[in-house]
């Protein structure tokens, strides 16, 4: 039965079909609601209601669908053994490529750093994912703890870290603005603690670029010494102070998620020149100074300069020259643009092995082909 229909031509054919219908109604969506949203959409889906209510099967399943027919298709190949090394290895190539882009997928990250000169950090900064953060103080070197935002549904019941208090997401934004409070409503609801004085949110349409959303949560708390309820906003720039049960104050905000780094980074200085007559930027680059902990506990510092298309790497972390932008004191805002990828390679590794297959197989074919035509001659 060909592995129950899973080595089947035909399903091959469909998957690659709708892929380009996925692609074209994808293209054409992302003209009112940008590409980021199409590809949450069409692309990062299992499936999507077209309309609201028709389900269509989305990105992730189609590939995961093909992934599984060139599965059986290796399988089915496979008893011709050496006979056909070509196809073999380009069914491989062609696993190894869907395995890999799905790896990458699931473990790449994608953040930023802006850093004056002087300034240090060891965490990165999310352009589009947020998270809902408790610090037990404020510097440039600490530990991530938080929660995803987007795992904050309302009426979800969850605790932070070992602060003892409980939380009740009452009401969850993907994009929000704050909202002024009107008498009767101020005579009839509690105000929720805030640390910028914003009492209420409304959501808002989510925007083309994620980088312009700003979320909002409305939590229930338990445990804190003065309030009941939190108000949190993603446009804001302060930290919330919350007294817990034992006394000690911990600090929480609603913030671009953040990511911590296996090093420090430090911008020493930054340097830019122009285009002769003109402010079109010539070459911009940045001398930082790196610390890099060892297996043995030690502190490796060395220095490294990270320009226009020569990025700095360390591990799967990479660190490329985004932009930069020029402060109100004319100081020097370096920005870095910064991504893990682990398995960056492996594109090329599939690509190579499907080459050669592609290359095997038709010097075969060729020669099967003149074979024959000796043999009717």
């Amino acid at each position: 039965m060909k592995l129950f229909g899973f080595a089947s031509i035909k399903l091959t054919v469909l998957c690659l079909f709708w892929l380009a219908v996925l692609t074209f109604w994808g293209t054409i969506y992302q003209v009112d609601h940008g590409i980021y949203q199409a590809q949450a959409r069409f692309f990062d889906s299992l499936v999507f209601f077209a309309f609201g209510f028709i389900p269509f099967p989305g990105g992730l399943l189609t590939m995961g669908l093909l992934f599984f027919n060139l599965l059986a298709s290796f399988f089915v190949h496979y008893q011709a053994g050496w006979k056909m090394p070509g196809l073999m290895l380009i069914h491989l190539g062609l696993l190894l490529l869907l395995l890999g882009g799905f790896f990458i997928r699931m473990t790449g990250i994608e953040a930023q750093i802006q850093l004056l000169p002087g300034e240090g950090t060891n965490l990165a900064e999310s352009t589009s994912e947020w998270e809902l953060s408790m610090l037990d103080e404020v510097s440039s070197i600490r530990e991530v703890r938080a929660i995803d935002f987007s795992d904050l549904k309302s009426g979800r019941r969850f605790r932070m870290d070992d602060s003892g208090l409980r939380f009740r997401v009452v009401e969850h934004f993907d994009n929000a603005q704050p909202k002024q409070f009107s008498e009767q409503l101020r005579e009839n609801a509690s105000i929720p603690a805030n640390a910028s004085g914003i009492h209420l949110l409304e959501g808002r349409r989510l925007a083309k670029e994620p980088p312009q959303n700003q979320p909002g949560l409305i939590l229930e708390v338990e445990g804190a010494k003065d309030f009941n309820r939190m108000l949190f906003w993603g446009g804001e720039n302060r930290l919330l102070a919350v007294e817990l049960p034992d006394g000690d104050v911990r600090f929480m905000a609603l913030r671009r998620k953040q990511y911590e780094l296996p090093l420090f980074l430090e911008l020493v200085d930054f340097q830019r020149s122009y285009y002769p007559g003109s402010q079109i930027p010539k070459d911009f680059r940045s001398l930082i100074n790196v610390h890099i902990g060892d297996v043995k506990g030690e502190d490796i510092e060395r220095n490294a300069i990270i320009k226009m298309n020569e990025p700095f790497r360390h591990h799967g972390w990479t660190f490329y020259q985004q932009s930069f932008a020029v402060m109100d004191n004319d100081a020097e805002l370096s920005v870095f643009a910064v991504t893990r990828n682990y398995g960056r390679l492996i594109p090329y590794w599939a690509t190579g092995i499907t080459s050669i297959g592609l290359a095997m197989h038709f010097i075969q074919m060729q020669i099967l082909q003149m074979r024959r035509r000796r043999k009717s001659a």
